[in-house]
């Protein structure tokens, strides 16, 4: 196990492969890190129900063996239920590679059910959400992880809209699969400044810690502590289970101990 570790802090490098978020629909800043052995998930703990009422939460999720977090429509996260669209895609036989693509299906349809029922009974919250940006942006940005025959998947499923079209398109990741062989981390939901504490260091950082986990999600706490805070709990899922590198006392997952 030491020597896993040691690898892992050798070839961990970080790649920015998410868009700019929309404004209203991030509220999180969550990270999906990657190595030959194992997979890394890790989240602030700020919700947001509405602009005015916020908490704090677990947003680590367990459903059935597999791990995940979330970031994107903070506002609307209980009524249009990630969670679900994980359970209905893993509830089927296949690869893991098909249950990611299913995970993404399902939540393409109940994010577009939650926007037809927000625009015929909320018509300017819809427009707010919908409309805002002019570029292109995910709305929803799910990680997945699940330990298949001892071996450490990820999946990203990302839910896109193109500027001026009122359609949603999705993309999966796979790793290993389809990922590139340098992306090692992904952002979910605010990263911005990650990204140049990045790129002024002049080449690729390592980030292996949860100690230097947590000093990148705070600095998005430090640009966004209105959506963003502590605790900022990080799981480990490697061939051998899951387990805590930092919980600070709100996150109880099945089987998840240290």
């Amino acid at each position: 196990m030491q020597r896993r570790i040691h690898t892992w802090t050798r070839v961990i490098t970080l790649a920015l492969v998410c868009a700019a978020p929309v404004s209203e629909s991030t509220g999180t800043s969550a990270l999906a890190l990657r190595s030959r052995y194992r997979i890394v998930l890790a989240a602030d703990s700020r919700v947001l129900y509405s602009p005015s009422r916020s908490a704090t939460e677990c947003k680590l999720f367990e459903i059935r063996d597999v791990y995940a977090t979330v970031s994107g429509l903070a506002h609307y996260g209980t009524t249009y239920r990630a969670t679900d669209a994980i359970r209905d895609g893993f509830g089927r036989s296949g690869s893991f590679e098909d249950h990611v693509s299913a995970t993404a299906y399902f939540l393409q349809q109940r994010i577009e059910r939650l926007l037809g029922n927000l625009r015929r009974s909320n018509p300017s919250a819809y427009r707010s959400l919908w409309l805002r940006s002019s570029q292109s942006a995910d709305f929803v940005q799910l990680a997945v992880a699940q330990s298949v025959t001892g071996r450490p998947m990820l999946g990203i499923v990302e839910l896109r809209r193109a500027s001026g079209e009122s359609s949603f398109t999705t993309r999966t990741t796979i790793c290993p699969g389809n990922c590139a062989r340098n992306d090692a981390i992904f952002y979910l939901g605010y990263w911005e400044r990650i990204r140049p504490y990045v790129a002024d260091f002049g080449q690729p950082r390592t980030v292996a810690s949860a100690a230097s986990i947590d000093r990148l999600i705070r600095m998005e706490i430090g640009a966004h502590p209105a959506e963003v805070g502590a605790p900022i709990n990080i799981l480990e899922l490697s061939g051998s289970g899951a387990r805590w590198l930092q919980n600070s006392g709100n996150c109880s997952l099945p089987g998840v101990g240290w």
